[in-house]
């Protein structure tokens, strides 16, 4: 082997070992600046803590709401189905008891339960002119309206269907439900069942 050889095989290895370097350099850049980026997002993100959850759900889908009350005491969720007993009975309660509804604000959601065929009540309710009003008519002073043929809007199926996505996560089994949180207060009493909100007891 000769002194061209030698030098061949030294450019050899000084291309290959520096070709690896770059190579490597550039891959653990890139990797690095991929890391940076999730741990940017991840922290910049806002974090909505499990427990203040429902209420932040809830107030998504409060501009859908059928509202009765103006008072501060407690924001009341209340999900019923017109059709259901003793969905009726609560919400005659709710309307009849003017003290009630200084003290509290409730927002009634109407929610079908899967063994009633209650779907184009509830559309119908929702999409005519006053919402609340109809509401009072067909459940306190028991009113017949004739559905049958009655084809709802997108928005209203749309709006209905973030009402049910939201219902979805609060794993209730019955109507009506009810969800309450004191104003200002993160924590909540439920009718039913469990949520993350509710307060620990010492």
């Amino acid at each position: 082997m000769d002194g061209d050889d030698i030098r061949r095989i030294v450019i050899f290895y000084n291309f290959y070992y520096t070709s690896f370097y770059y190579f490597y350099l550039g891959f653990t850049l890139k990797f690095l600046s991929i890391l940076f980026l999730l741990v940017f997002n991840l922290f910049g993100a806002e974090v909505v803590n499990v427990s203040q959850k429902p209420k932040t759900d809830l107030e998504s889908i409060a501009k859908h709401a059928i509202k009765f009350g103006t008072g501060n005491a407690s924001d009341v969720y209340v999900f019923v189905d017109p059709l259901c007993k003793y969905s009726r009975e609560l919400i005659k309660k709710i309307e009849a008891n003017k003290m009630l509804q200084l003290s509290n604000t409730y927002y009634i959601f109407l929610y079908r339960l899967p063994r009633i065929d209650s779907e184009k009540i509830i559309q119908y309710i929702y999409e005519s002119d006053n919402p609340k009003q109809t509401l009072i008519d067909i459940i306190v002073d028991e009113e017949i309206v004739d559905v049958e043929n009655f084809e709802a809007k997108e928005s209203t199926i749309k709006a209905l269907q973030e009402i049910a996505a939201v219902a979805a996560t609060l794993n209730m089994t019955q109507r009506p439900y009810m969800i309450s949180f004191d104003r200002d207060s993160k924590y909540c009493r439920v009718s039913e069942g469990a949520a993350s909100c509710l307060e620990e007891l010492e």
